[in-house]
C-alpha cells in the first residue's frame, strides 16, 4: 500500500479558480525550513517503525495553496530523496519556467500533477492566470523532464461536462502529454458551496447510515489515514478536505503521526467537525448515490456497488489502523446525527 505525506509547502496560491474556496482559509503562510524537517522525520519514523516491508512512503509537496510560491521547495525534494522517500508535486504550472523546472528536476522530483483544465480564454476568466505561459511551461517542462518525472494533468469537471474534459484530454495528448486524470468538484469538507452536496436536507441521508450500518458497521473515509497532513503552521489536520482547519490535531514537534491516528479515527467515526459535510466521506458518497439512482442518472443498482466498495474500503482502512496499533472503536465517541460533539483520544 502506498502513504502519501502532504506536506502544505503553502495553502497561498496565484490563481483564482471559481471552485476553489480560497477565501474560507483562515490563515494563510509558507512551511518554513525547520518545519518541513520535522515533518520528514516523522515521516520516516513512521515508516521505519509502523508501515511493512512491502509498503510505500511517497512526499506530496502540495497542501492548499501553489508550492512554487515557497522558495525553499527545490530543497524540500531534494530531503525527502535523501531520506529515501518518493517524491510527488501539485501544481497550476504558471510559475514552471525554465528554471524552476531545471532545479524540480536535479533535486530529484519524480512526480508532478498540473492542474490546467481549461484553454485559452476559458483558462484566464476561470483560473485568472495567463494561459500561454501556462501552456508553454507545462510542454517545456514536459519535454525536459524526458521520462524522468512523470507529469500528469489534473482537469477537474467544474463544468460536469464528460465531452469537455474528453476535449481537453485530447487537446494535451496533442501537445505530448498522454497522461491525464480527471476530477469531480470536490466541495473541501463543505467549504465550497455545491448545490447537491447539501446531504442534510436529503432524506436518503438516513437510508444510506442504515444501508452501511447493516452492511459494514461504522463506515470509515480512508483519506486521513492513507494521506496524512501536515500543515505549513507545523500542525497535523484531519485531512486535506479540512480547508478551514477546523481539526488540528498537535504539532509535530510534540507529537508522532501514531500518536494522532486515534484522534483522527475519533473525528471520522463522530464526522465532526468536516466530514459531515464532506463529499468524500461514505455516508454522503451513498446518499448521492441513492439520490442520483433514483432519477435514473445512474443504472440501478449502482448504489448496491457502492455499498460494497465502500465495504471493501472499510477492511482496507482497519488494516492501517491495525498497523498503528488500533484495533477497535473508542466507546467515548458520541454517534448521534448531527452532535457536534467532538472527544478526543490519544493513544
Amino acid at each position: 500500500m502506498r502513504y502519501v505525506v502532504d506536506m502544505e509547502v503553502t495553502n497561498r496560491c496565484n490563481a483564482k479558480c471559481h471552485f476553489c474556496p480560497r477565501d474560507r482559509t483562515p490563515h494563510q503562510g509558507l512551511m518554513a525550513p525547520e518545519v518541513f524537517e520535522q515533518g520528514l522525520a516523522q515521516a520516516t519514523l513512521y515508516r521505519d517503525t509502523v508501515l511493512a516491508s512491502d509498503d510505500e512512503m511517497m512526499v506530496s509537496l502540495c497542501g492548499l495553496g501553489e508550492p512554487l510560491l515557497n522558495k525553499h521547495v527545490f530543497d524540500y525534494v531534494r530531503q525527502a530523496r535523501a531520506a529515501g522517500l518518493m517524491v510527488a508535486m501539485s501544481s497550476n504550472g504558471s510559475l514552471l519556467d525554465e528554471d524552476k523546472g531545471r532545479q524540480l528536476l536535479d533535486a530529484g522530483l519524480q512526480e508532478i500533477l498540473i492542474n490546467v483544465g481549461e484553454e485559452g480564454e476559458d483558462y484566464e476568466d476561470i483560473y485568472q492566470l495567463p494561459f500561454e505561459r501556462t501552456l508553454e511551461n507545462v510542454v517545456r517542462f514536459n519535454e525536459m523532464s524526458d521520462g524522468q518525472c512523470e507529469v500528469i494533468i489534473v482537469l477537474v469537471d467544474h463544468r460536469s461536462d464528460p465531452e469537455h474534459i474528453a476535449h481537453m484530454r485530447r487537446f494535451w495528448a496533442d501537445h505530448g502529454l498522454e497522461e491525464a486524470i480527471s476530477y469531480s468538484v470536490m466541495n473541501r469538507g463543505g467549504s465550497l458551496f455545491v448545490d447537491h452536496m447539501q446531504y442534510e436536507e436529503y432524506p436518503e441521508l438516513s437510508m444510506a447510515r442504515d444501508l452501511l450500518a447493516q452492511a459494514t458497521g461504522t463506515p470509515l473515509c480512508g483519506a486521513p489515514f492513507g494521506y496524512i497532513f501536515v500543515g505549513y503552521d507545523a500542525q497535523y489536520y484531519l485531512c486535506c478536505s479540512d480547508w478551514e482547519k477546523r481539526a488540528p490535531l498537535g504539532s509535530i514537534f510534540d507529537a508522532s503521526f501514531l500518536d494522532v491516528v486515534r484522534s483522527k479515527l475519533d473525528h471520522v467515526v463522530s464526522r465532526q467537525p468536516v466530514c459531515a459535510t464532506c463529499n468524500l466521506d461514505p455516508i454522503n458518497r451513498l446518499t448521492e448515490e441513492l439520490r442520483a439512482e433514483a432519477a435514473g442518472a445512474v443504472p440501478a443498482g449502482s448504489s448496491d456497488r457502492m455499498i460494497e466498495q465502500i465495504t471493501a474500503d472499510n477492511e482496507i482502512v482497519w488494516g492501517c489502523l491495525n498497523q498503528a496499533g488500533v484495533h477497535e472503536l473508542s466507546s467515548e465517541v458520541d454517534l448521534t446525527p448531527g452532535r457536534r460533539l467532538i472527544p478526543v483520544k490519544s493513544l
